[in-house]
């Protein structure tokens, strides 16, 4: 007998055996019902989704759907977790018994991942040269009002930090000037305890002994911040998104948050910050973030491997715009 008749003989290999199995289930009505009942739940939870971002943004008044889809179901999922909700229907339920769970679902939401001069080289740059341009252009034009804003604050490590650099770079003179910084958030629990300066020693790992011992006074535990820094720091509630540029600003530090927002909505946050910027002010990224593309034209590059930029001036943008272009596609 040859391999041919063999093979006719044999009753069903195992690729035989899948193939008629699979045929089966496919024309089993049961499996054809339990493979639209997936669909149909697959369907639901898609709308007890929808219904959740809408509830929030009617109570809360923030738009979730802007921000990054993995990252925004990654973060709502671990906060079900620790409700003890297993559906979105859960949650919610939990939400109209419970209202006080809608901060701490934007608490999960917010980032909080900071310190004291985080990422020093970039704090180095602030510190030796650009806080130094500020003041010395406000004091040649007579201006004695300097603003910087430090977007998505969490606990204030990085408005702090600023006015640190202030003190520093202004000494004795620091009462020549009117200066704000201002540290806005979505998390107002956040926001609640960042005025008060308290923080552990944590935070403060990348703060020199020298500054720590000028700054701030150990309180137990807790490194509490002086008046004199604290003073130069407000902090409020803002959206980003919803709510409107915030005017007038030397300095803009916006680090590590476009990334959490879908590309659509970058461009949009960063035409805000920019918009809040005065001509000629300077404006800071995450160091793995990068200008939208409709925005290149509008700054500066000062270092680009710190992400850090300046405001063109509206002559300027169209003629230098393409040159920078160049610029940003080469070093990234």
């Amino acid at each position: 007998m040859n391999s041919t008749e063999k093979t006719k003989d044999k009753p069903l290999g195992e690729n035989g055996k899948l193939s008629r199995i699979r045929v089966a289930e496919l024309n089993n009505s049961e499996f054809k019902r339990k493979e639209a009942e997936k669909i149909t739940k697959v369907k639901d939870t898609d709308k007890e989704l929808e219904f959740l971002l809408n509830k929030i943004k009617r109570n809360k008044n923030i738009d979730l759907t802007q921000y990054r889809s993995s990252i925004l179901m990654r973060r709502i999922w671990h906060r079900m977790q620790l409700a003890h909700c297993v559906s979105y229907l859960d949650y919610i339920m939990l939400l109209n018994k419970d209202p006080e769970e809608y901060d701490r679902m934007i608490e999960c939401l917010s980032i909080k991942v900071s310190e004291f001069f985080r990422d020093p080289k970039v704090f180095d740059l602030l510190g030796d040269m650009v806080i130094p341009q500020i003041i010395s252009e406000k004091q040649i034009r007579g201006d004695r009002k300097i603003r910087a804003w430090s977007c998505g604050t969490a606990y204030g490590q990085e408005a702090h930090s600023m006015a640190i650099l202030f003190c520093e770079s202004l000494g004795s003179r620091i009462g020549d000037f009117d200066i704000e910084v201002l540290g806005t958030d979505i998390d107002r629990s956040a926001l609640e305890k960042a005025p008060w300066g308290s923080y552990d020693r944590t935070v403060l790992r990348r703060i020199s002994s020298h500054l720590l011992f000028k700054y701030f006074t150990r309180v137990e535990d807790r490194y509490m911040l002086n008046d004199k820094v604290r003073s130069l720091v407000s902090f409020r509630y803002h959206d980003i998104i919803s709510d409107n540029s915030i005017p007038s600003m030397d300095l803009v530090l916006c680090r590590n948050l476009l990334i959490y927002f879908r590309k659509e909505n970058q461009e949009a946050i960063a035409q805000k910050l920019n918009a809040a910027l005065n001509p000629g002010g300077f404006f800071v990224l995450g160091k793995t973030e990068t200008l939208p593309p409709g925005m290149v034209e509008c700054f500066e590059v000062v270092d680009l491997r710190e992400r850090i930029y300046r405001k063109r001036s509206p002559i300027n943008q169209k003629r230098e715009g393409r040159k920078m272009s160049e610029i940003c596609a080469i070093n990234t």
